[in-house]
């Protein structure tokens, strides 16, 4: 695993952009998986910069959604796939045939087979950028996942419900189930890139490089990715005990 330690927010989403800009240089049809969250905000922006500056051309790409609430309207506030059009895929003016987004409404087990199977026929996912979780999770794989789950329904953990609960108003206003990419379809991407950023993710930063591999830490499986990358800045590395290669 290799670890990029950035000198604050701007950098790290400067240099997590810049894995997508090669990406799609060396693959314009590539297959891109990116998180929602506070900690993308940046690398987005960065995207649609490079994006209308003509730096990168994203009109080839596709993209499939790391993660959705389940059991929620298509039209409803909280759904995942909306952020992400907010901030990056409307932005970039990425057409709707061009994502590839998890369906609240749907069966859960029919829906991921969909999705296995939109990403078996794309070749895999080229590359897959993940946030870092409060309990470690990536995606919404929560402690206890397998590492070579497949796409699932998911029941969130009371940590994630907590942190999510700053995006919709109340811990009620968060639902209690997901859908998520699983750890071993991330797994099989050709790259896959961590971010994390600020002094609240110090703590289960260090965890995840420096604890034993276990699935009680769901982040710890990027160590066992042949490109797994960790993108952090410099305060969010600040409880880091040593520095993997």
């Amino acid at each position: 695993m290799k670890l990029i330690e950035a000198a604050d927010y701007e950098d790290l989403s400067r240099r997590a952009a810049e894995f997508v800009v090669a990406q799609l240089r060396a693959k314009p049809a590539s297959l891109l998986v990116f998180p929602t969250g506070r900690t993308p905000l940046g690398l987005f922006k960065a995207l649609v910069d490079a994006g209308h500056c003509g730096r990168v051309d994203f009109g080839a790409a596709e993209f499939v959604t790391l993660d959705e609430y389940a059991g929620i309207a298509a039209g409803d506030r909280r759904r995942l796939l909306l952020w992400l059009k907010r901030e990056l895929l409307d932005p970039l003016r990425i057409p709707n045939d061009a994502v590839h987004a998890f369906d609240p409404t749907a069966e859960p087990h029919a829906e991921a087979d969909r999705i296995e199977a939109l990403i078996a026929r794309r070749g895999g996912i080229d590359l897959a950028i993940v946030g870092l979780g409060p309990n470690g999770h990536i995606g919404m794989n929560e402690p206890g996942s397998a590492f070579d789950s497949r796409t699932r329904r998911v029941e969130l953990a009371p940590a994630t419900i907590r942190s999510n609960a700053a995006y919709w108003g109340t811990e009620a206003d968060v639902p209690r189930a997901g859908l998520t990419l699983g750890l071993g379809t991330l797994g099989e991407a050709g790259a896959l890139v961590l971010v994390a950023s600020g002094a609240k993710k110090a703590g289960i930063l260090a965890e995840a490089l420096n604890n034993p591999i276990s699935e009680d830490l769901p982040a710890t499986a990027l160590r066992l990715h042949p490109d797994g990358i960790v993108v952090a800045d410099r305060t969010a590395m600040a409880q880091a005990a040593r520095r993997p290669n």
